[in-house]
């Protein structure tokens, strides 16, 4: 992609490409770590019910910013939406069989390493949010291109890190390179398909709409994966689940509404 826009790279500033070195950073290497460093530190249940409060946090820090809707216009939907994420994301998990023994030390470690992971996100979209603003006339597909090649080279960076702290066990594994072509796959459908088309439609997106709005959409990514895991799994969902996402649905379509009655006022003062 950066092949297709090599016209407007010429044209790009050192400042562009630092301000998509931390995007990416926030968005990517340093979001994913935090994930996992939670996980690996609090167990699977805490981290990614934590997680399901991301697109409530970005929806309040962007209308905080931005001031796009009134807040009492947009506080019922945030808080249904809110609820159907949190009943959606509990019934994943069964606390029965996954409360493992751990020390009270590395819970807390994950439980910060989550917080700072909701923070990178909620900055990461914020900051997203000025840059394009600053740049209109830039392409998405150039934005979303230069944030995952830079992506690609902070992730070069890191290799030495990641083998000094051991973080790799490939090399140690029995099979030796059994299963890489697969992995490489998989790789590449994700990299295109959920990092570079995702991040260009997240750009514009982010253009077309107030945070405060699309920040709430994200929440859709719940409804997704919901319907995809009951897919595989051939199944129907469970009472909590079938509540949780109803109430995420309300909450969402409740909030579209919201901005647009807000848009539709505007623009009848305005004519």
């Amino acid at each position: 992609m950066l092949f297709v826009y090599r016209s407007e790279l010429r044209q790009l500033r050192l400042s562009d490409w630092a301000f998509a070195a931390l995007l990416g950073f926030l968005g990517y290497i340093g979001y994913f770590f935090l994930i996992t460093t939670a996980v690996l530190a609090a167990g699977p249940v805490i981290p990614p019910v934590m997680m399901g409060s991301v697109p409530i946090v970005l929806a309040i820090a962007g209308n905080l910013r931005s001031s796009s809707v009134p807040w009492r216009a947009i506080a019922g939907p945030l808080l249904v939406a809110a609820l159907g994420i949190s009943l959606v994301n509990l019934s994943v998990f069964d606390f029965s069989s996954a409360t493992v023994v751990r020390p009270t030390t590395s819970i807390l470690f994950g439980l910060l390493a989550t917080l700072l992971a909701i923070g990178f996100w909620t900055g990461f979209g914020l900051l997203n949010e000025s840059a394009l603003a600053q740049r209109p006339s830039m392409s998405p597909m150039l934005w979303s291109a230069m944030l995952i090649f830079i992506c690609s080279v902070e992730m070069l960076a890191f290799i030495p890190v990641g083998l000094y702290l051991k973080l790799s066990h490939f090399a140690s594994q029995p099979s030796g390179l059994a299963g890489t072509q697969a992995l490489i796959v998989c790789g590449l459908i994700q990299g295109v398909g959920a990092t570079l088309a995702c991040a260009w439609a997240w750009c514009i997106a982010t253009r077309r709409l107030p945070l405060a709005l699309s920040g709430q959409l994200i929440a859709s990514e719940t409804l997704y994966a919901t319907a995809m895991g009951l897919t595989i799994n051939q199944g129907g969902p469970s009472p909590m689940e079938a509540l949780g996402t109803g109430l995420l649905f309300v909450g969402v379509v409740w909030a579209i509404r919201a901005f647009y009655r807000r848009q539709i006022r505007i623009e009848s003062m305005a004519g």
